[in-house]
């Protein structure tokens, strides 16, 4: 197991008393000022005017416990790869769909498939987080998409899956995947391939004097690449016959990535779980996973959590997004 360099278990560090943190001069100071602060409400707690005495007699027509409203946890931010055939399938399977399975489906992806904090999981468990997702994804797709939905969407989703196999570990606990952080999206959440791409291709094969200064552009950003995107439009604008020539090169390449990404192998961990049901679905799973403890996890505890943590979830959902607050009276 990875040990992270900046995430600390809890009870490592023996707890000071807070009396021992502070001088006896501070303490003396407390205590002399203390009678002296004014109370945050100066007003003794009082019923409202506008309340009558029978209201406030007739006790027995108050419910003991009330139930308030539902009240969003949060919303899941979608999560855009820059790779438009995936993003765009995940979209089109998401149209007209309930706001749950949104959640749940992106949820996955930045928890499952992408995320960007492994702590405590070494390559092999955050191999098997990813054939958790997929499965997750299959549950989702076999009980609220139709067959022609859920097939390309499933593709799209082993697609993202294939991306997160491919990440790279920064530290011991960071990962950065091949996905774009810049990304043109319309109205309708759909993702539109960017001409910078072919611009910066168009300038490395045709102009590696321009291509050079955009990379020294780049690596002194620090971060803030607006200038050296703004040195690639001008120079786009002005060569925009070389930007022509190279669109077919530039069209194959991209074409290649697509199928670089097929050739990628998926982790096996957790497939051919059962989803007809919910039930059945967290069954297979746990099965699974502790088929002779399973060899390929090292941190089943882990796994088992994820596993509980989905069964509490009221509902056929596997995340759950709302509570419902109540009230004593």
């Amino acid at each position: 197991m990875y040990e992270c360099g900046y995430c600390h278990p809890i009870g490592n560090s023996p707890i000071t008393p807070w009396a021992e943190k502070i001088s006896s001069a501070q303490v003396e100071n407390i205590k002399k000022n203390f009678a002296s602060v004014k109370p945050m409400n100066e007003k003794p707690l009082a019923l409202q005017e506008d309340v009558s005495a029978a209201a406030v007699k007739d006790v027995s027509a108050v419910e003991p416990t009330k139930r308030g409203a539902i009240s969003v946890i949060r919303h899941v931010t979608p999560y855009y790869t820059g790779y438009s055939r995936i993003d765009n399938a995940i979209v089109d399977a998401l149209k007209g769909k309930s706001q749950e399975l949104k959640d749940n489906v992106y949820d996955i992806i930045w928890s499952d498939l992408l995320p960007s904090n492994v702590h405590g999981l070494d390559e092999a468990d955050r191999k098997a987080l990813i054939s958790l997702g997929v499965e997750k994804a299959q549950y989702l797709a076999d009980n609220f998409m139709d067959d022609k939905t859920k097939d390309s969407f499933m593709d799209a989703m082993r697609q993202i899956a294939k991306i997160g196999m491919e990440g790279k570990r920064v530290g011991t606990c960071g990962m950065e995947y091949s996905v774009k952080h810049v990304i043109q999206i319309d109205g309708d959440g759909y993702v539109h391939d960017s001409n910078a791409d072919l611009y910066i291709y168009a300038m490395e094969k045709s102009d590696p004097k321009a291509f050079a200064a955009y990379k020294k552009l780049l690596q002194s950003s620090k971060g803030d690449e607006m200038e050296a995107a703004f040195f690639t439009l001008r120079w786009a604008m002005k060569h925009l016959t070389l930007v022509e020539a190279n669109r077919t090169d530039y069209e194959k390449l991209r074409d290649e990535r697509y199928k670089k990404l097929d050739e990628v192998k998926l982790d096996q961990t957790f497939s051919g779980a059962d989803t007809s049901s919910k039930e059945s679905f967290l069954a297979s799973i746990k099965e699974k996973l502790n088929a002779a403890r399973n060899p390929n996890i090292a941190n089943t505890e882990f796994f088992l959590k994820r596993i509980e943590e989905m069964t509490r979830i009221q509902g056929k959902y596997l995340i759950g997004r709302q509570r419902v607050l109540a009230a004593r009276a």
